[in-house]
């Protein structure tokens, strides 16, 4: 196994990159790392918390910094990155350019049956959403981010499937890449 090799999953919020993401570090042998949890550890605050004291733009270039800590880390790892992340500060072409990026892709439906009322409060840009309201959001949202996700090397279709699916395809698709 490479070492040092950088997996990025990237994907709507409830696409699966935290769950399917520690699921395939341990199977690799990588470390995990996810990437709100950083920028909690730094910032000292939550993302909701940082979103309400200082705003999306700040939260955004806080994200872009605590990404780029993670590209010089000797280890290999496996980083579930927020939803937004690709899609500012040329973040998506840093991951790229560090390691291989990987595009978990559900579809606004799967996404609002997957997200639970606690996931929902969390997310600063999800709460306090009726069901229509986030259905709609969520299909907004993903045409935009779609032109930064589908730039990834790989995109796996995690609708649908059991967690131990889209981990194992995940796991036939990195380790095709590391051997080739």
């Amino acid at each position: 196994m490479r070492s040092g090799l950088k997996v990025f999953l990237v994907g709507m919020p409830g696409s699966g990159k935290s769950t399917v993401g520690k699921r395939l570090a341990q199977k690799l042998g990588f470390h995990f790392l996810d990437l709100d949890a950083l920028i909690i550890e730094r910032e000292g605050q939550s993302i909701a918390q940082l979103f309400e004291s200082r705003g999306q733009a700040y939260f955004r270039e806080a994200e872009a910094s605590a990404l780029r800590s993670v590209g010089g880390l000797p280890h290999s790892l496996v980083l579930a990155t927020g939803g937004g992340a690709p899609c500012f500060l040329d973040n998506m072409t840093y991951m790229q350019e560090q390691g291989l990026t990987i595009y978990l892709q559900v579809t606004p439906q799967e996404l609002v049956k997957r997200l639970t009322a606690e996931e929902l409060s969390l997310r600063p840009l999800l709460k306090n959403k009726s069901e229509i309201e986030l259905l709609a959001y969520l299909t907004e949202t993903l045409a935009h981010r779609e032109q930064f996700y589908s730039r990834a090397k790989l995109t796996i279709n995690t609708g649908g499937i059991t967690l131990k699916a889209a981990t194992q395809a995940l796991e036939t698709q990195v380790l095709a890449i590391l051997a080739s």
